[in-house]
C-alpha cells in the first residue's frame, strides 16, 4: 500500500488552502463536511472549484448551521454552482453541533483526505493558526469511510438537502445573530472601558432562569443553595472546633463542607489543601472567631493563612466567607466575575488568584455585587451567586 502522511500547517508553503485546490486539481469526486463556511473562502475555492466541476468532477458539499456562523452568501453560492453540476449541497439539520473539517478528493489511481481544525473560511484555509493531517495514496479505504460517514449522517437525517427555501429561512435567523453579535461586540468593548452599566443582559437570563423548571432553574437553586449553606455554615463551625482526631480525617470532612460550594475546581485540588490540615484548620478557627470583619478585613485574615496552603484559592476563600455570611461576602470566581462583567462592572481578573487579588479588590467587588443583587430584586448574593452560573453556563459558540 502506497501511503503518504504528513501535517499541514498554514503560514507553511503548503498551506490548507494549497492543499484543497492541489485535490481539486485532480479529484473526480470530493466530499467535504465543514462545521461553517465563510464568504472569504470563495477567494481561494471558487475558480478551482468550479474548474474541477466543469471538467466533469463530482462533489458532495455539507456545511453546518450551528450557532449561526454559515454566511448565507456562501451558501447562496454553493447552492447556484449545485443546480449548474454535478454538486450536491447538504446543511446540518440537527440539534447536535456539527463540527467535522474534511475534505477528501478521488482519482483512480489517488485519492486524498485532509481532516483537522480548517473551515472553510479565509481564515481556516490560510490566516489562522490550523493543523491537519493529510494522507495521500492509491488505497481509497479512508476515502470510502469518509463517504460511509457522509451517507450516514444523511440517512440519519444529520444532514438535509439544500434548497433555496431553507437557505432563506437560515439567512433570516443569520441576520437577527449577527446583529445581536455586532451589538454585544458594541457593548463588550464598552464594559471593558468601564463606561457601560446596564443591567438588561442579566434580567432576561433572570427571566430565563426563573422559566427553567429544571435542576438549574431558579427555583431549585433557591432550595439547593439555602440548603447547602446551612449545611455548609455548620461543616465550617465544626471545622473550627479543635478535635484531637481533627488532621487525620481531615480530607473527609474537607470533601464534605467543599461538595456544598458551587465553584468548580475545588476537587482538583483537595489533595494539596490536605497536605497542610493544621494550618486550613487554623484559618477556620481565626475567621469564625471574628464575626463581624468587613469585606476586605476578612478577606485578609483567609488570605494571610491561605498564603501557605497550595490549592486554597480565592474561590475556596470566598466560599468559605460567604457560607459565614451570605449577605455580606459574594463568592469570586471566573464565574461571578464574568457575571458582574455583563452588568458592566469590569476591572477584575478573569481568573482570580491569591496574588492578583487584595483585600481592597475584593471589598469592591463585593459593593458592586450587592449593588446588582439589590438592582435585581434578589434576596441575596446566593442568589446573584446561582444567576452568574446559569448566565456562565449558556452553551457559547464554537469556532
Amino acid at each position: 500500500m502506497d501511503e503518504r502522511v504528513q501535517l499541514v500547517v498554514n503560514g507553511e508553503q503548503h498551506a490548507h488552502g494549497d492543499a484543497v485546490v492541489e485535490l481539486l486539481g485532480y479529484a473526480h469526486h470530493f466530499e467535504c463536511m465543514v462545521a461553517f463556511a465563510k464568504g472569504s473562502a470563495l477567494a481561494t475555492l471558487l475558480k478551482p472549484l468550479e474548474q474541477a466541476l466543469a471538467r466533469g468532477m463530482t462533489a458532495r458539499v455539507a456545511v453546518g448551521l450551528s450557532f449561526h456562523l454559515t454566511e448565507p452568501a456562501l451558501l447562496r453560492k454553493l447552492l447556484y454552482l449545485s443546480t449548474q453540476h454535478a454538486m450536491q449541497l447538504y446543511l446540518s439539520d440537527t440539534n447536535t453541533t456539527f463540527h467535522p473539517k474534511i475534505y477528501a478528493g478521488q482519482a483512480p489511481q489517488q485519492s486524498t483526505v485532509i481532516v483537522g481544525s480548517a473551515n472553510m473560511t479565509a481564515g481556516g484555509l490560510g490566516d489562522n493558526h490550523e493543523a491537519s493531517v493529510m494522507i495521500n495514496g492509491s488505497d481509497n479505504a479512508l476515502f470510502l469511510s469518509v463517504q460511509a460517514q457522509f451517507n450516514q449522517l444523511i440517512a440519519d437525517g444529520a444532514l438535509v438537502h439544500a434548497t433555496k427555501k431553507r437557505v432563506d429561512a437560515y439567512a433570516v435567523e443569520f441576520s437577527i445573530q449577527d446583529a445581536w453579535r455586532k451589538m454585544a461586540k458594541k457593548r463588550a468593548d464598552r464594559v471593558s472601558r468601564n463606561d457601560l452599566q446596564d443591567l438588561t443582559v442579566l434580567v432576561d437570563h433572570l427571566n430565563e432562569m426563573k422559566r427553567d423548571d429544571s435542576s438549574h432553574g431558579f427555583a431549585a437553586q433557591q432550595v439547593l443553595r439555602q440548603g447547602n449553606l446551612r449545611l455548609a455554615r455548620h461543616q465550617i463551625r465544626a471545622l473550627a472546633v479543635p478535635d484531637r482526631d481533627g488532621t487525620r480525617s481531615f480530607l473527609t470532612q474537607y470533601e464534605t463542607l467543599i461538595n456544598l460550594f458551587h465553584s468548580g475546581g475545588l476537587h482538583r485540588a483537595k489533595t494539596r489543601v490536605a497536605s497542610e490540615p493544621a494550618r486550613f484548620l487554623a484559618a477556620i478557627a481565626d475567621i469564625t472567631s471574628q464575626s463581624h470583619l468587613g469585606q476586605a478585613e476578612a478577606f485578609n485574615v483567609l488570605h494571610t493563612h491561605f498564603q501557605h496552603i497550595k490549592g486554597a484559592g480565592i474561590n475556596l476563600l470566598t466560599e468559605i466567607l460567604h457560607a459565614l455570611n451570605h449577605k455580606r461576602y459574594a463568592v469570586m470566581n471566573q464565574n461571578a466575575v464574568t457575571g458582574l462583567a455583563v452588568a458592566g462592572f469590569g476591572g477584575y481578573p478573569v481568573h482570580p488568584t491569591k496574588t492578583n487579588v487584595d483585600g481592597e479588590l475584593y471589598a469592591r467587588y463585593c459593593q458592586q455585587a450587592r449593588s446588582v443583587q439589590k438592582d435585581l430584586g434578589l434576596s441575596s448574593l446566593t442568589e446573584l451567586d446561582a444567576l452568574f452560573n446559569y448566565v456562565y453556563w449558556q452553551e457559547e459558540p464554537e469556532t
